[in-house]
């Protein structure tokens, strides 16, 4: 029996120590004028920025200036490039008991039972804000104490968000009281048996054990201080341009960074009044699941021991985990394409660009007029802030929004980008552009068109969203040490999961973990020790004297072994043309690059050949593509032309959702070749020969997993790239060591 209390708190400064400037030259500085193609004849529009911001870093011209403030834990005062101080508190509080029971002679049984208290995290000072559920989830209302109202553009029952100050002693969110996390496990020494079964367990030693254990799997401090400090209020950051900086002071020109206003405090409020605002739509907010569950895990396992002769033993056991309630953020500002209708003229906006470009009234997507166009009411609100009485006239489509080279790229029919137009992005995105949220709005749009909370760009709950699975046959061989020999030989066969949250539609799915975090399917682990049988007490030169055996004697070799099936690679949410799953498998061999550069590749030339030709779209050429189709076998986008995903990339709805195999084999071997001989009396000198990798197995490590389909530029996630080496090449050492 047992019981134990702890108490965590956390203690974090932090400050900005300068403010930043940023070089460069204005629009209304005088020398900005002097960088044209007339001044500098051939100069390219890069070669013209470049010269620019040389002569800006030469001349200390200041661009902008950008500085934060904190506030002070004693006063709630914002002070200028201050620190802030976030302290807060943890308890967590448990008993447990067990007991073990012979049973049999043969046979014993363990049993316990764990109680696991942690209290909510609560802040020790009041610097943090929070966000409920009624201002989480903002115009669009909430549902319940812990969720948004989603998906119900032109609904909005709720409020503009404000937050709260948090005021210290505040619990994060209610306790969680049913932790009870039972054990049991046994163990039986059967006695022998006839035929077949008495010889499956040998005539000597044969347990079968087994066993049960749930654990909690409590949060640290780290996963709760991270939630309050995504909020705003704790940090407040400013900038100025240097022409705002010089207007302050009723000033013009250039701003120099000799000027004193450089280093004058930016405007901040003295402190927060509470309830305020976002200080801006690109904020986030992040508020606590009040029902949260500590995350637990159930594990079993199942196994026998035979013993093989009196030196040698063999284990074959398996062994599952099951994690359940996994901490993790649902993001209630799910971008919505489906039930609003922006899909629909999504679709509509690509057909008009085709039948612009087929009638000759070029690249656009606006509703011309011409055969095969039609309205587009949305784009028009976002774009000219017209409503839908406008959206039938053709004249009315006059914004070069249509015609935007960026824009368009998004209509591409062989890789269609629909969430490019509906992002949070502040230059092209519909939701997070200022100047298209004010168009939607004066053109009838519903704030809450794309998102459930249009005050802010992400609003995070945290909550249990994740589960994990594991499953494992585990075989080892043992022989203790006699006759000079020991070795020790373990095989496992491993499967795990983990899941992926594609969001409130699709919900979880089950995957398997890539990367350095994902699970290896094929181990095989050894380690050899051999006494070489020379030397007295040996069976060859027993008798040696004192000189001989000093030369025969202590001799060892040693080597250690691991050879493992390569770690796991996501492709990515990809459609496979002219090949499947099991054929990338078996394509994913070691290829070095015969035009002598040393690069090494894991696919044939010519799927990646035709990968980047696949990803390298157009809207307006006639094939689809900016160069050569693609032909053969390869990866394609996951959206096409008859499919788009509806959620976001990593779905599966057009695509294979992921594509996951192993990468190359590794192997490493190491030999150690040792020598101890005693040198007088009890002291002794050893002599050691390591060869680290000793064949020089050359290892390589697959780059990023893909989790995105939508551009050239991310072909280095699907392994298209060349491999990096893991930095194993042989290493060998001499070791020497004197024992006294």
């Amino acid at each position: 029996m047992g019981a134990q209390a702890s108490f965590y708190s956390v203690w974090l400064k932090n400050s900005t120590s300068v403010a930043t400037a940023n070089f460069g030259v204005a629009t209304t500085d005088p020398a900005s004028p002097f960088f044209s193609a007339a001044n500098f004849p051939g100069a390219s529009s890069t070669q013209l920025t470049a010269a620019q911001n040389l002569f800006a870093l030469l001349t200390g011209r200041v661009s902008s200036v950008a500085a934060d403030a904190r506030i002070d834990a004693s006063t709630g005062k914002y002070v200028y490039e201050g620190v802030g101080l976030q302290e807060g508190a943890l308890h967590e509080e448990a008993a447990y008991v067990q007991d073990q029971w012979r049973l049999k002679s043969n046979l014993t049984l363990n049993m316990g039972v764990r109680y696991d208290l942690q209290q909510p995290f609560s802040a020790s000072n009041s610097i943090y804000s929070y966000v409920d559920a009624a201002n989480l989830c903002g115009l669009s209302g909430a549902n319940g104490d812990s969720a948004c109202n989603i998906f119900q553009p032109g609904t909005m029952p709720g409020q503009h968000t404000v937050l709260q100050q948090y005021a210290a002693g505040t619990d994060s969110a209610k306790t969680d009281y049913n932790n009870f996390a039972p054990s049991v496990g046994v163990a039986w020494t059967p006695q022998n048996r006839p035929g077949f079964v008495g010889k499956l367990m040998g005539p000597n030693d044969f347990v079968v054990r087994g066993g049960y254990a749930r654990s909690f799997s409590r949060p640290a401090i780290g996963d709760f201080t991270n939630v309050f400090n995504t909020n705003p209020g704790v940090r407040l950051t400013n900038s100025l341009t240097g022409a705002q900086i010089l207007a302050s002071a009723g000033q013009s020109g250039a701003l120099l960074l000799s000027n004193p206003l450089v280093t004058k405090s930016l405007p901040f409020p003295d402190a927060p009044v509470y309830p305020f605002p976002p200080t801006s739509s690109t904020n986030s907010l992040a508020a606590f699941d009040q029902h949260v569950q500590i995350p637990y895990s159930d594990t079993w396992q199942t196994g026998i021991t035979r013993s093989i002769g009196k030196d040698m033993a063999l284990e074959v056991r398996y062994v599952g985990t099951h994690g359940y309630q996994i901490w993790g953020d649902f993001n209630y500002n799910q971008l919505n394409i489906v039930s609003n209708g922006f899909l629909s003229e999504f679709r509509t906006a690509q057909a008009n660009l085709a039948a612009n470009i087929a009638a000759g009234r070029g690249t656009t997507f606006a509703f011309t007029g011409a055969p095969g166009t039609n309205p587009l009411p949305t784009f028009l609100g976002f774009f000219q802030g017209l409503g839908s009485a406008s959206a039938g006239n053709p004249a009315s489509y006059t914004s070069a929004n249509f015609a935007n080279a960026t824009f368009l790229g998004f209509l591409a029919a062989n890789n269609p980008n629909p969430f490019g137009f509906a992002s949070t992005n502040t230059t092209t995105g519909l939701a997070g552009n200022s100047t298209f949220r004010t168009n939607g709005l004066t053109a009838g749009i519903p704030a809450n068109y794309f998102q459930a909370n249009p005050d802010v760009t992400n609003a995070n709950v945290r909550g249990n969203r994740d589960e994990t699975y594991y499953n494992g046959l585990q075989m080892e061989l043992r022989r203790r040490y006699s006759k000079g020999l020991q070795f020790q030989v373990s095989y496992s066969l491993d499967h795990a999961w983990a899941t992926t949250y594609l969001g409130f539609i699709h919900g979880n799915v089950f995957r398997r973990p890539t990367g350095t975090e994902g699970d290896l399917t094929h181990q095989y682990k050894s380690l050899v020790t051999y006494d070489l049988p020379f030397g007295q007490g040996r069976r060859f030169g027993g008798g040696a004297g004192g000189a001989l055996d000093r030369l025969i004697g202590g001799w060892q070799v040693a080597v250690a072994s691991v050879i493992h099936s390569g770690q796991l690679v996501d492709f990515g949410n990809v459609r496979l043309v002219g090949m499947s799953k099991d054929d990338v498998q078996k394509m994913v061999q070691l290829r070095f690059d015969p035009t002598g550069k040393g690069l090494v590749y894991m696919l044939p030339e010519d799927v990646i050949t035709n990968t980047i030709n696949a990803f390298n779209v157009s809207a307006t050429s006639a094939s689809g593509y900016a160069g050569a189709a693609p032909t053969g076998r390869y990866f394609a986008p996951a959206n096409n032309a008859s499919c788009i995903e509806t959620e976001n990339s990593r779905v599966g709805e057009c695509g294979e959702g992921a594509v996951i195999v192993a990468g190359p084999l590794f192997q490493q071997h190491d030999i150690t070749i040792a020598k101890r001989t005693k040198i007088v009396g009890h002291t002794t000198g050893e002599f050691r020969l390591e060869m680290l990798n000793a064949f020089n197995h050359a290892n390589f490590t697959p780059g990023g997993s893909g989790t995105t389909a939508n551009s050239p530029t991310t072909l280095s996630s699907y392994q298209l790239t060349a491999l990096s080496g893991t930095n194993t090449s042989r290493t060998v050492q001499l070791v020497f060591r004197f024992n006294w």
